[in-house]
């Protein structure tokens, strides 16, 4: 038996907290949600994944890689965002006698999918409808299920047929991820030691509640913990400083520095945050500069860095820079294209005037550099792709930019930190402005599996051979 799982719902529901997490990569008690699938799985004895991304699918294969970690072999298919079942059971062209688990990866759920087979196999005939506190638990068997398939679409629809079902009542907690409620008090039952079969997997030390302790990662300082009247999960990689106080329930992520007489009461610190100086943080989620209160359901992005930030900010990979070599051969295409700018111009005018359009004769875009520095980059307002980047190569001369990599415009640019940003690249090259944000993405990851040492040149090809477009439904499988 094999196992889809369904990692392909975009978090709308979490806005703007989906920005920095699917609902598959968000950190409960600092471990992503889509890893306690796969160790449930792999209990199961499932050793073979088909894994549904799309949103933020290059982070998630980044996290899980190949599997191994957990025994298993993955293998990754990109899908439309939230895309129903039956349209990606299509394209994977399944045996439909085959044995197949269906699971949805990016809800939170006690360890049950060993049980659910086991009375699934009772009943092979049958589709058997797993329920966990009254809730579609996210997992049914094939081939039985294959009438049923809506069931684990996202999001998910109460089922009435309920004469030709059996129902399995499995017994845990579930948290559908659907709220920042819902995502809040997945991270505190886990904190509290109230999940069945889930302990958090650091260290345990006392706290002076003498009913609930303190879980710590490794390379975390924290100071006297006997003393805090909290609990809960604080991450690898930590600081708390002097005279914090922590208080009730608290899940801090890894990498965060909670700075000194700063108070965290019922709250979750997602990873990779600063909390400042004599900061009062209550009944609220953080997640770099953004603070979410539970209470009020308000919603604050912090621009002042010394309140809550961003705890470090990762420098740009150096693999991909421009080699001297490149530069000069680049140096003279700018020189030798020099005399050719002033009928560019005119063409480009005299384009927009006959088609009865108002743009200039140029773009000027708002892009992000390699040093996350912004700035005002021009094109020509042409139809070729490369011709009209021509002005760009000055970006690259001068080090700002790379020759070929992901778009550096700002609006698409933001928040690829680890991203090299240059001129030439998939989306800027074979996609047009109205393509959606989705498409773009799954355009860098073909792109980044593309393992030929020609691709560059390829890509230039398709270039000069085709007009930007946007991708069809066929390319994303």
């Amino acid at each position: 038996m094999q196992a889809i799982i369904f990692a392909n719902r975009t978090g709308d529901e979490l806005a703007p907290l989906n920005d920095h997490y699917c609902p598959a990569r968000l950190p409960v008690g600092n471990k992503a949600v889509i890893e306690y699938t796969l160790e449930d799985i792999a209990k199961s004895g499932i050793t073979q994944i088909k894994l549904i991304i799309s949103s933020q699918a290059r982070e998630i294969e980044k996290l899980l890689c190949n599997g191994e970690k957990w025994g298993l072999e993955i293998e990754y298919f990109l899908s439309k965002p939230q895309e129903e079942t039956r349209s990606i059971l299509k394209r994977l062209a399944l045996d439909p006698d085959e044995s197949l688990l269906l699971v949805r990866g990016d809800i939170f759920r006690s360890p049950s999918i060993s049980q659910f087979i086991d009375f699934s196999k009772a009943f092979p005939s049958d589709f058997v409808q797993a329920k966990m506190e009254s809730q579609n638990a996210g997992m049914m068997l094939l081939p039985a299920a294959l009438p049923y398939l809506a069931d684990i679409d996202w999001p998910f629809l109460p089922h009435f047929d309920s004469t030709s079902v059996v129902t399995l009542v499995l017994h845990g907690r579930s948290f559908m991820l659907d709220s920042f409620h819902s995502y809040m008090d997945a991270n505190l039952c886990l904190a509290k030691n109230e999940l069945p079969t889930l302990t958090p997997s650091e260290r345990s030390y006392l706290s002076a509640n003498a009913q609930q302790d303190f879980y710590v990662g490794t390379k975390t300082h924290t100071g006297d913990l006997t003393s805090q009247n909290g609990w809960g999960i604080i991450g690898n990689n930590c600081r708390i400083e002097e005279k914090v106080q922590l208080k009730e329930s608290v899940v801090i992520g890894n990498n965060c520095l909670i700075d000194k007489e700063s108070s965290i009461e019922n709250s979750l610190i997602l990873p990779n945050t600063y909390v400042g100086e004599r900061l009062e943080v209550k009944n609220s989620i953080l997640c770099q500069d953004l603070l979410i209160n539970l209470q009020h359901l308000g919603i604050i992005q912090i621009k002042d860095q010394a309140l809550i930030g961003a705890n470090e900010i990762p420098a740009k990979p150096e693999g991909n820079k421009t080699s001297t070599i490149t530069r000069l051969f680049l140096l003279i295409i700018l020189i030798l294209s020099l005399p050719l700018w002033p009928l560019l111009s005119v063409y480009s005018s005299l384009r927009n005037t006959f088609n009865k359009q108002s743009e200039h004769s140029t773009i000027s875009d708002t892009c992000i550099d390699n040093l996350g520095q912004t700035f005002k980059a021009w094109r020509w307002n042409i139809p070729g792709p490369i011709s009209a980047r021509l002005p760009q190569i000055y970006h690259v001369l001068t080090g700002r930019l790379d020759l070929f990599g992901d778009t550096p415009e700002a609006r698409y640019a933001t928040g690829k930190d680890d991203r090299r940003l240059g001129v030439l690249g998939p989306v800027q090259l074979l996609l047009d402005k109205s393509a959606p944000k989705e498409e773009r993405q799954l355009l860098e990851l073909e792109f980044d599996a593309d393992n030929r040492a020609s691709k560059y040149l390829h890509l230039v090809w398709r270039a000069l051979r085709s007009q930007p477009q946007t991708i069809t439904a066929s390319h994303l499988l």
